[in-house]
């Protein structure tokens, strides 16, 4: 989950002796056997679930809708040849218990060592399969593996801890042929593996398998946590990815399909929650490419829950789901995207495939997949040349390469990345190579891709002898600009956000960062975007509109607290925690109320991770619930008692009540955690103003910008200390440091201005006074 940063302006000394640092994060049948691995029935009813923490769907009768599952089984006696390229796919294999004949890999006494993990040793005994390995303590312990998951060109193992919990195991198996390499044992992060007390190793909460990992691996999930025993009593209609993953709960259409046969009366969606329909066939056209159809958005959205980046809102999907109402999609946001949404972590396919020129043009998941085997119709240039006319692309006038150098379409327009060190997959964006973003805007290419010994300029000039025509625009010049810290960054940023022709996962991300510029031409953008017949896009504008401040961000956000998209209501519902509910109309007030309740229940669905109760102490801290903002803290800290997050905000609630003992104990907690902290450090240094140590902050201070060089914010508030201290040159010099890594901060280029003139630089000053102007400029 992306963290946020709460606080004031700071404009002098005087506010910076009270600014306050607040961290939060606002961010994935029986009972247990005997070993505490979760379980689930195929195609069987399930007990309902008492006590549990975990979130409701809609349907709030889960046994009702699980009572409806029938399990793959069921649909292969009339559906042959849609079952036999169902149990060839990776989907049928997506969870399996370890047996023999389905790992095909010999566990028995394998082991792999790392320098930081030590060894893991396999076992199978007893009909049972285990893994010998260090635990969170240090301490060696024996782990039952329970499921394996997965198929090419990795098996990872899922293993029992306790209470119902299931871990991804770090040590995999590479099931390549060893002609590629494959065949052995390695470690998802690299060969030094992962030390005990990290928390990425196996068993800490970031590789917990029934919240990350269960809901994509298995058919209708339902984590059922308890938060007070800290349990998981996890169940599943199909322990791995079977029909009704996609086609949804299949017991009427098995019915009507007993009683009637193969003949009418079924009815248009013959019982199915969802029916995929075949595509229409594509029309050819005089460019090479076909006709541009109807997008579908239909069967996208089956395949989107389990191919994106997104935080579940509520418990047990199902096919059928509007997306946006099962989950909060993540955007095109720096770590996850480039700048120009090319894939830089791993976030799967769906929010590339959004941005594309194929997926406006109406293609689907299954031009290219099987949707049964889920593998492509066809390999390489064969699979592209179903809709693309050879004779126009597979030419050297194309791709400007012949023979062997020739390149596949996918080299240039699916670009690879690898994920678990071996894992590559293609970007789905499929979009043109283009060098040119790359020397304005950092961002890969696919030329460069290839030629790595050659400079993103050399790309450059080939390409713009090969294409010399003028260059298509690309929302990458309002995402890159403001992410470079350009002054015109809002104007382009609002023009990405009007552009209907633009895809609307970039109007979104846009829209989302408007909200940093307070100016009357982003707010109007806001305010348009909110009225958008596009979830998506009002969905951005929610989150930008966050970034408002309160009063003017209620008049935006009310209108849509009520929206159809849940995504929508949820968003609205956090944004509006500080609204002052006995101010609203009766109407408007019963509206926040009901999304205050969907966030609740968002918040239990991920009750077992610590950072969530971070993010709900925030949500109860700005319905000025002080003692349930704290209670979720120490529920954080239960759950995770090294968490920095909840010890700074704890130090925040203690400052709140000017215990400032208390907070200085839990500031230093939260560096005892992490001692590379920088919030932590930033809050110490917060702190020592408070307690009159002028030098110990500005020291605390700059450790903060020094192991956070990014956060502006550091350097802006080191800045003023510096300021206050007297050594206005110094603050200075931060200021302008810090703005080369944000040139258009607009709290940067305040204090610049007038820390300037206070030292009689009256043209530098009124310079940077232009450029704010220029910033904040309708």
């Amino acid at each position: 989950m992306a963290s946020r940063v709460r606080g004031s302006l700071v404009l002098g000394g005087a506010a910076l002796a009270g600014l306050a640092l607040f961290v939060f994060s606002w961010a994935r049948t029986r009972s247990s056997d005997p070993s505490g691995a979760a379980r689930g029935v195929e195609g069987g009813p399930a007990a309902r679930t008492s006590g549990s923490a975990t979130a409701r769907a809609p349907d709030s009768d889960r046994s009702a809708r699980r009572d409806r599952f029938v399990g793959s089984r069921a649909c292969a006696g009339c559906h042959r040849p849609e079952a036999d390229a169902y149990e060839k796919s990776h989907h049928a294999d997506a969870l399996v218990l370890p047996t023999p004949e389905k790992l095909k890999t010999k566990l028995d006494q394998a082991s792999f060592s790392s320098a930081l993990g030590g060894t893991t040793r396999f076992d199978a005994r007893d009909g049972g399969v285990s893994v010998t390995s260090p635990d969170e303590s240090g301490k060696t312990r024996d782990f039952p593996i329970v499921y394996a998951a997965g198929v090419l060109p990795l098996r990872q193992f899922v293993v029992a801890t306790e209470r119902g919990k299931l871990q991804s195991l770090g040590v995999v198996w590479d099931s390549r042929p060893a002609a590629e390499k494959g065949q052995r044992w390695f470690h998802v992060y690299g060969p030094r593996g992962i030390a005990h007390d990290d928390s990425l190793f196996f068993t800490k909460t970031a590789q917990n398998w029934n919240h990350v990992c269960a809901d994509c691996h298995s058919t209708f999930v339902e984590r059922r946590y308890d938060l007070a025993a800290d349990r998981f009593d996890t169940r599943w209609a199909e322990l791995s990815v079977g029909c009704e993953a996609c086609h949804g709960p299949g017991a009427e259409h098995v019915r009507a399909a007993k009683a009637l046969g193969t003949g009418g009366g079924w009815g248009e969606g013959k019982g199915l929650v969802v029916r995929l329909t075949p595509a229409e066939p594509w029309a050819p056209s005089a460019t090479g490419s076909p006709t541009p159809r109807k997008p579908d958005g239909v069967e996208v959205e089956v395949c989107a829950p389990c191919h994106s980046r997104r935080q579940p809102l509520y418990e047990g999907f199902l096919a059928g789901d509007a997306f946006l109402d099962a989950f909060e999609p993540e955007l095109l946001r720096p770590t996850s995207y480039h700048a120009d949404g090319q894939v830089e972590g791993e976030v799967y396919e769906w929010a590339s495939f959004l941005q594309s020129r194929m997926y406006a043009s109406g293609v689907r998941c299954s031009d290219c997949h099987e949707p049964h085997s889920a593998t492509p119709y066809a390999q390489g240039n064969a699979l592209c040349a179903r809709c693309h006319a050879p004779a126009r692309f597979e030419q050297e006038s194309h791709s400007h390469h012949a023979g062997a150098k020739a390149p596949l379409c996918i080299d240039c327009h699916m670009p690879p990345s690898v994920f678990m060190q071996i894992d590559e997959r293609r970007d789905h964006s499929i979009r043109i190579p283009r060098p040119d973003h790359s020397v304005e805007f950092g961002t890969p290419n696919a030329c460069n891709g290839c030629h790595s010994k050659q400079s993103s300029s050399w790309a450059l000039e080939w390409v713009s002898k090969w294409y010399p025509a003028a260059r298509r625009a690309h929302f990458v010049d309002a995402l890159g600009r403001d992410r470079k810290g350009a002054l015109d960054a809002p104007r382009a940023l609002a023009a990405l956000a009007r552009d209907p022709a633009a895809p609307a996962i970039a109007r979104s991300t846009a829209l989302e960062r408007l909200g940093r510029y307070p100016t009357e031409r982003a707010l109007a953008t806001l305010r348009t975007a909110l009225a958008s017949p596009e979830p998506l896009v009002v969905y951005g504008a929610v989150l930008g509109a966050d970034g408002v401040p309160l009063p003017r961000r209620s008049a935006l956000l009310l209108p849509v607290v009520g929206h159809r998209v849940r995504a929508v209501r949820i968003a609205a519902g956090k944004s509006l925690a500080g609204i002052p509910l006995a101010e609203l109309p009766p109407e408007a007030r019963a509206a926040v109320e009901r999304a205050f309740a969907e966030v609740e229940e968002s918040f239990g669905v991920s009750a077992s991770r610590p950072e969530a109760h971070v993010e709900r102490s925030s949500f109860e801290l700005a319905r000025g619930k002080v003692d349930e903002a704290e209670a979720e803290l120490q529920t954080a800290l239960r759950l995770a008692p090294c968490l920095s997050e909840a010890y700074l905000n704890l130090a925040d609630l203690a400052r709140d009540r000017r215990d400032e003992a208390a907070a200085e104990r839990a500031i230093r907690a939260a560096l005892g955690c992490d001692p590379r902290n920088a919030f932590a450090h930033h809050a110490l240094g917060l702190w020592q103003v408070r307690a009159g140590d002028a030098r110990g902050a500005v020291k605390s201070l700059r450790k903060a910008v020094e192991l956070a060089p990014t956060e502006t914010r550091f350097g802006y508030v080191l800045a003023i200390a510096i300021a206050d201290g007297g050594d206005l040159e110094a603050a200075i010099k931060v200021l302008e440091t810090t703005l080369e890594r944000r040139p258009n901060d607009p709290e940067l280029l305040q204090a610049l201005a007038g820390y300037l003139g206070r030292l009689g630089q009256v043209e530098r000053a009124a310079e940077t006074r232009r450029k704010l102007e220029t910033l904040l400029r309708d």
